[in-house]
């Protein structure tokens, strides 16, 4: 993976730096956007006081196919209306450096994932089909009936093709701008949607991974998955 770190020498983005090149990441750290394209597929753009959302756009333009994101300069964390604030200007998402660095590269790969699939209309996994246009569910030849949110969370985990989507990440796309959300949100949504998936004597779809997120398998493939 190849990740361009734009703006201002700063003590998050050589913390995000260092992350990412312990995990195998070629990085370049460039004071300002190149002029022309070149190879990417993760472009951090630093909030060094400039106008974010010319630089974001400008960002967009030059690496259509990357995930473009921001680099969060609060060691405190972020606050629900950074992260919508920096999405509503053009970023896909802010990067916290502060986070243990395993989950800032599963977070950032997460999101790259779900950026590159195309659109689809229909999924499958073992006896599970979802109609995205029809928004129709159905389970061993039983109709499903989900809310709006519990839709959307259905295809979000179906899109990432096995893959754990961080809780984070489902917050930003589920809930994105609503500073009121829940801080146990992500989890009731996740709990609720468990149950109408999962039929009497059915093997379980949707699993947990504590402190992480959330991944849709079949049984047979989480087991794999844990042995290996």
């Amino acid at each position: 993976m190849r990740a361009l770190l734009i703006g201002k020498a700063m003590p998050s983005a050589a913390r995000l730096s260092r992350v990412l090149r312990e995990r195998g990441w070629q990085v370049e750290t460039l004071a300002a956007l190149p002029p022309t394209p070149r190879p990417a597929d993760v472009v951090v753009v630093g909030e060094d006081g400039r106008s974010l959302r010319d630089r974001l756009a400008r960002a967009r333009k030059t690496f259509p196919g990357a995930l473009v994101v921001t680099l969060l300069a609060n060691p405190d964390g972020a606050a629900p209306a950074d992260r919508a604030g920096a999405m509503a200007m053009g970023a896909d998402d802010q990067v916290d450096a502060g986070l243990p660095g395993d989950l800032v590269v599963d977070r950032l790969l997460a999101l790259l994932r779900l950026k590159r699939q195309g659109p689809r209309l229909a999924y499958a996994l073992d006896d599970l089909t979802v109609d995205v246009r029809q928004r129709r569910v159905r389970r061993a030849g039983r109709d499903i009936l989900l809310s709006s949110r519990e839709f959307q969370l259905l295809v979000l985990l179906l899109q990432a093709d096995g893959a754990v989507v961080p809780r984070t990440a489902i917050l930003d796309r589920l809930w994105a701008g609503d500073m009121d959300v829940a801080d146990n949100a992500v989890d009731a949504l996740a709990s609720r949607l468990r149950r109408r998936l999962d039929g009497p004597g059915q093997p379980r779809l949707l699993h947990t991974l504590r402190g992480v997120g959330y991944c849709l398998v079949s049984g047979t493939g989480m087991d794999q998955a844990l042995a290996a």
